[in-house]
């Protein structure tokens, strides 16, 4: 990967972080440190449960977060890979 292609993707990984419903969401998870459903995630976070779905999909297509069916029920949880030990570190310094 070049120079200008990280940069590309580094941008973009601030970018996704710099939703405060989307950061909300990865620190609940990276804290409680198991899945949680989409109606957990949605009560802890303040927002509905589309709201909540909406948001997971977009942190899912970026391999950050994988969901668990759970009967009629999708649980998340973060992914273990290079972004997401990013991500843990920034979190860890923004707080």
């Amino acid at each position: 990967m070049s120079s200008s292609e990280n940069s590309i993707k580094q941008a973009g990984l601030f970018k996704l972080l710099s939703d405060p419903t989307r950061f909300r969401i990865i620190d609940v998870l990276l804290n409680t440190k198991q899945d949680l459903c989409v109606n957990e995630i949605a009560n802890h976070v303040g927002i509905t449960h589309s709201a909540a779905s909406h948001q997971l999909a977009k942190l899912e297509s970026k391999d950050i977060v994988r969901s668990v069916r759970n009967g009629q029920t999708m649980c998340y949880i973060v992914e273990d890979n290079p972004t997401t030990n990013k991500i843990r570190a920034v979190i860890k310094v923004a707080k």
